[in-house]
């Protein structure tokens, strides 16, 4: 249940936050940059969870700006989805409907299917070695945060070789505005990526897009599932 505007932050929250904004602090050209950088990541972290409410002078107080790149930052955001502004009621956290997730998994699987094909017309077994490498990690790893860091690297690698930094930017903005959700609903697929690896070297593209579409596709449902109980749920 998302807290209240008004209501006030836990302490591992506050500190949370802080972190947050200490590893954000001058790595950007701009202060709305910044801002901007400072909200995903907060939301994205279940900091602020779906349908909070937004609180202007707790983000400025954070990093020690002014509200106006923290609204400048919330219309930005809003754009990727990550936001919603009612004029009325203010700033939110996006909360995304079963028929949403759909959506974002139907595109996620045009794209990606898309770079998955470019990217293994130009593998070589160095890239290859590398992803079964980090498959190896995810397979060690039992927390969900870290295994849902761990398969963002592997795709992000594997994406990269496309060379289409255009569609790898929309299928980043896509995983993120529901990463949030594999994360505070700890969904997450325990399924081995040892098939994934044998047909990249094996330079299967069709055995290797088949796999991508039933796992985005098992994911999607699993998530739909998730949230269409939840509206179900009584309040």
């Amino acid at each position: 249940m998302a807290r209240s505007a008004d209501s006030a932050l836990s302490e591992a929250e506050t500190q949370n936050l802080s972190r947050i904004a200490e590893s954000v602090r001058g790595t950007f050209q701009s202060v709305e940059d910044m801002t901007q950088a400072f909200i995903r990541e907060a939301i994205l972290q279940g900091i602020f969870p779906p349908g909070q409410r937004l609180n202007l002078d707790t983000i400025a107080e954070s990093l020690g700006v002014s509200r106006m790149p923290v609204r400048a930052s919330l219309r930005q955001l809003e754009n990727e989805g990550l936001v919603r502004i009612n004029h009325h009621r203010g700033a939110s956290v996006s909360v995304l409907l079963p028929e949403e997730i759909n959506e974002i998994y139907e595109l996620r699987i045009l794209l990606e299917s898309y770079l998955l094909k470019l990217a293994m017309a130009d593998l070589d077994d160095a890239l290859v070695d590398r992803l079964e490498s980090i498959a190896h990690e995810l397979e060690e790893t039992s927390e969900l945060g870290k295994r849902l860091e761990l398969r963002f690297r592997l795709y992000e690698e594997l994406y990269r070789r496309a060379n289409r930094p255009r569609a790898l930017a929309q299928v980043n903005m896509l995983r993120g505005s529901v990463g949030r959700y594999l994360l505070l609903q700890r969904v997450d697929e325990h399924h081995s990526h040892e098939e994934l690896i044998a047909q990249l070297r094996a330079h299967d593209v069709e055995s290797a897009t088949a796999w991508l579409v039933i796992h985005l596709r098992k994911v999607s449902q699993k998530l739909q599932g998730i949230v269409a109980a939840e509206e179900k749920a009584p309040a």
